[in-house]
């Protein structure tokens, strides 16, 4: 038995994103880069898009993700 996939709205999508940290800008870039769908006649982005979009967010904490920036010379 497959689970089926969730689906946010934007206020949803926008208010869980908003809770980890991004702006206004990230937020329409995630949602951009996740592309939404109609569903029902609602506009709607799939739930494990905006997830992994999310995850990869290096501006929110590069530590998480070992990025070593340069030392300026």
């Amino acid at each position: 038995m497959s689970v089926p996939p969730r689906y946010l709205d934007r206020d949803t999508a926008s208010s869980l994103l908003a809770a980890q940290g991004f702006n206004s800008l990230d937020i329409e870039c995630v949602l951009d880069l996740a592309g939404p769908i109609t569903r029902n006649g609602a506009i709607v982005w799939a739930a494990h898009s905006v997830e992994r979009l999310a995850a990869r967010a290096w501006w929110l904490d590069r530590s998480e993700i070992g990025i070593d920036l340069p030392k300026a010379a």
